[in-house]
């Protein structure tokens, strides 16, 4: 068993300089709440639970955080991280709706890096530890990321590193080499770094792979005269094409077919690769002259595998972008905000932008759910319980034991059984009450009658109500439907839920026989 108290107070960075970071990916019902990256550095107890969004740093006592999330799936207290021997655990505090990790339902685990955490509609992402500098803050919010160019937002300190040295030299005529798998978006990054500069010209990509020899090289370094030239998989690079792409680097200036004088150009070069560059310069397939001059600066962008501290931020604004109407905000079910962020992405953020565009156009008006992405998402591993969709959309067909267990889960979900109890204590003390009014004021008998009655016709309202409407911190609001995966993620609990419905059972009984025979012997 893991011991109960750490070793020290002070989580140190370790011999590499990383630290234990938690990102929140998102709140899948309320795409409007930021992502986060939140430093543990410090941090013996991380509480987190339903609450308005904080800013600045977190208050901390003896090493003790609480952080609030608006998120009306949440409870008050959810769960709790501690450091533990060196490693963190996850406790569930006795939520409401349980706590995940990676889609299974746990009480208490011990996390491993790059475990995704679920807390009511909130999905987070620990890291045991990621390279950070003294001057990152210890709380940031997505939201408060420095907007320079699309594409340079990231909560990933390294990545922003990388992003900030770009934006550094976005308004120079330093060349730039970007590396990445395919998909990973380096021409986002390059038409940002054109925006950034400030040119006049035009930003002309071009795929150097349908490239033809010098000719057609000719007329792109002509069409971007005055901007930015972005050469994709610039190992294609045609070798005719090689030299003239070299001079230019090198003298800012072409000599265009049949001129006697050369043509002077102002134009920026930026480079994609999926390869390595020296390697083909060691085999003689690429240039090491027009290597060395496009290498003024050099970064690679992260498979998106390697970069899920970023799904957040990237679905809600790839969301946005594919938006009918901007003002409308997107909204995810559970599972499929599950299924987005547990899935590999091998084919990277250009797969994640096509899987998103498509299930907005399905989903309609309707939030976004696991039917409405690629069917190779659908398979994603959710939960263990998961039932499937087809059984999921047909709840005529369950057995109707699975019937009454639903309807059992509903009733303390929706605090039914809760309210009903609550309200028989309530009754019995006004009917107490009320008594001792009818009688010292020598009142009807009939009175007393009426009261009881009313207070007994007041037993289903109670329960209705507390079946339709739940009360949250933003006020009155009609309880949503569980889904049929939802149902099937709460089978841990249900021997509990019986065993307390049909304590509190008891306990109205004995309640209303104890009523009933006070009354007798008062009137008799």
């Amino acid at each position: 068993m893991l011991a109960t108290r750490t070793v020290s107070r002070e989580t140190v960075p370790a011999a590499d300089g990383t630290l234990p970071h938690l990102f929140l990916l998102l709140v899948c019902s309320r795409l409007a709440v930021p992502s986060m990256r939140l430093s543990l550095r410090g941090t013996e107890e991380l509480t987190i639970g339903r609450g308005d969004l904080q800013r600045g740093p977190l208050p901390r006592r003896d090493g003790h955080v609480a952080l609030a999330v608006p998120d009306d799936r949440m409870s008050v207290k959810h769960a709790a991280f501690r450091r533990v021997m060196g490693t963190w655990v996850l406790a569930d505090a006795g939520s409401r709706n349980g706590t995940f990790v990676n889609g299974h339902r746990i009480e208490r685990e011990v996390l491993a890096d790059g475990d995704l955490v679920e807390l009511g509609h909130s999905f987070f992402l620990f890291r045991s530890g990621i390279v950070a500098s003294a001057t990152d803050p210890p709380l940031l919010y997505s939201d408060e990321l420095s907007r320079k160019a699309a594409g340079f937002e990231t909560l990933i300190p390294s990545l922003a590193a990388d992003f900030g040295r770009a934006a550094a030299v976005a308004r120079s005529a330093v060349s730039v080499v970007i590396r990445g798998e395919t998909g990973t978006g380096k021409e986002v990054v390059a038409s940002g770094l054109h925006a950034l500069s400030g040119r006049p010209g035009r930003f002309v990509a071009v795929n150097c792979a349908a490239l033809f020899p010098a000719n057609d090289a000719l007329e792109l370094v002509r069409n971007a005269d005055g901007g930015t030239l972005f050469l994709d998989a610039v190992e294609e690079l045609p070798a005719a094409a090689q030299p003239l792409l070299s001079r230019v680097l090198e003298q800012a200036e072409v000599w265009p077919v049949g001129a006697t004088q050369p043509v002077a150009v102002d134009l920026r070069m930026i480079a994609a690769t999926q390869q390595d560059l020296d390697a083909l310069v060691s085999r003689q397939q690429f240039r090491g002259d027009l290597l060395a001059r496009l290498s003024g600066l050099t970064f690679a962008l992260p498979a998106l595998r390697e970069r899920r501290e970023d799904l957040g931020l990237l679905i809600r604004s790839l969301l946005k972008r594919h938006a009918r109407d901007p003002a409308t905000q997107s909204a995810l079910t559970c599972d499929a905000a599950r299924a987005l962020l547990l899935h590999s992405w091998p084919r990277n953020v250009r797969e994640l932008d096509k899987a998103l565009q498509a299930a907005l156009v399905l989903a309609g008006h309707e939030p976004i759910g696991l039917r409405h992405l690629p069917a190779n998402l659908q398979g994603s591993p959710v939960r263990p319980t998961q039932v499937s969709v087809a059984a999921e959309e047909s709840p005529t067909q369950a057995s109707p034991a699975m019937k009454m267990q639903h309807f059992i889960d509903e009733l303390w979900r929706r605090h039914v059984v809760r309210v009903l109890v609550a309200y028989s204590v309530a009754l019995f003390g006004a009917l107490q009450g009320a008594d001792v009014i009818v009688t010292r004021l020598s009142l009807p008998p009939r009175w007393m009658t009426w009261i009881v009655a009313a207070g007994l016709v007041g037993f289903p309202v109670a329960g209705v109500l507390a079946w339709v409407f739940d009360w949250t911190r933003q006020g009155i609001v009609r309880t949503p439907a569980l889904s049929g995966a939802q149902q099937t993620t709460l089978a841990p609990a249900q021997r509990g839920r019986r065993n307390a419905i049909t304590f509190a059972g008891w306990i109205l009984f004995l309640m209303t026989v104890a009523s009933a025979i006070w009354w007798r012997i008062r009137h008799t």
